[in-house]
């Protein structure tokens, strides 16, 4: 197995195609994360974006797209703000990481976003997850009805919440690719008063993450393409969302809504008109991301198996990591309750932290 190391400008030709080839033969990298185009936007606004190519008897096997850091603590593709890592590789191919990430200079590689199908990371897999999805392969008027007959109750209230803001404030207007630049600021401006208002870390008080999501808006081919899809009643921007979407697949990302409108639920008005707007653009399915939130129960119906640890090749920084694991592994082992986990969420939470960094 020979590995090199490359930037993503430095990707030639071959390697893009094979890259783009992977892609498409393997469903589970369908995601626009997966996407050539997501890659070339994270290098645009980091400076420390790499990609270790696997290749084996000469042929290309094999992408590891990753944020290269001090003392080799790498982070995938995207740092914090990616939903969905891993390999680009031929489908089924199990490789040896270690030996990847030695190659590649690469001593700690926390991840939480891997397919489960990736057999590369079985190893230091600690945890699973799931990611929610709703499935337009038979078109919008099948995934309506399946999620009527699940959901009936709280669909219908949210229909009726929509018929009540469009008398009470003027006809309603979707927009499934808005590029109006006000409606984009608003949708920041939003997202960071959420932020702010639930105790969150404001994801768009670091300069770089506003800065890849309006290079990702600037992206438009079929491979990949940010989308800012907007809700109006009448003149007024009621809600919007900013995601991205590949020639399989998008990824419903930063949605929000003003919060004046909220007893009308207009969040949920806009995921049923982006719903339908994708399914008539073709898409096989909308990836809704992991985590217990009803709307997600809602909206989705199938799921998608996810992965996440912590992959170590043997250095100082791997070290340390190791010894952090020690403690957390401790600690949840002891009948603390609530209290054992508390290790677990501090690694997470500085690992968090470190990704935000430019650099």
């Amino acid at each position: 197995m020979d590995i090199t190391v490359k930037t993503v400008a430095d990707l030639s030709g071959a390697e893009c195609e094979a890259w783009q080839a992977f892609q498409a033969a393997d469903p589970d990298l369908h995601s626009p994360y997966f996407s050539l185009g997501f890659a070339r936007a994270c290098a645009a606004v980091r400076q420390n974006v790499r990609v270790a190519i696997v290749r084996n008897n000469h042929a290309i096997k094999a992408f590891l797209p990753f944020h290269r850091r001090p003392l080799g603590y790498s982070l995938p593709l995207g740092g914090p703000l990616g939903d969905f890592h891993g390999l680009i590789a031929e489908p089924g191919l199990a490789l040896n990481l270690r030996q990847i990430m030695r190659a590649a200079r690469m001593s700690v590689y926390p991840f939480e976003f891997v397919p489960a199908a990736q057999s590369s990371f079985t190893s230091v897999v600690r945890e699973q997850k799931d990611c929610h999805v709703a499935d337009l392969c038979q078109g919008y008027d099948h995934w309506y009805e399946d999620r009527m007959a699940a959901h009936k109750k709280s669909l219908k209230k949210y229909e009726a919440k929509a018929r009540k803001l469009g008398k009470e404030h003027g006809e309603l207007q979707f927009t499934g690719d808005d590029r109006d630049p006000a409606a984009f600021a608003k949708l920041l401006a939003w997202k960071s008063a959420q932020y702010h208002a639930t105790g969150f870390f404001d994801v768009f008080s670091v300069p770089w993450t506003g800065a890849l999501l309006k290079t990702i808006h600037q992206s438009k081919d079929d491979a990949f393409a940010g989308q800012l899809s907007t809700l109006r009643a009448g003149k007024t921007l009621v809600a919007a969302h900013f995601g991205m979407k590949s020639a399989g697949a998008a990824h419903y990302w930063f949605p929000a809504y003003d919060p004046d409108f909220s007893l009308y639920s207009p969040g949920h008005t806009l995921m049923f008109k982006l719903l339908q707007y994708h399914a008539g653009a073709e898409v096989q399915q909308v990836h809704l991301g992991v985590g217990d939130f009803r709307y997600k129960h809602q909206f989705g119906g199938q799921m998608l198996s996810l992965c996440s640890g912590t992959a170590m090749a043997p250095s100082f920084a791997a070290g340390l990591r190791q010894c952090a694991q020690g403690v957390q592994n401790g600690f949840e082992a002891l009948p603390l309750g609530p209290v054992s986990r508390l290790p677990g969420r501090v690694l997470r939470r500085m690992d968090r932290m470190m990704a935000f960094r430019p650099a």
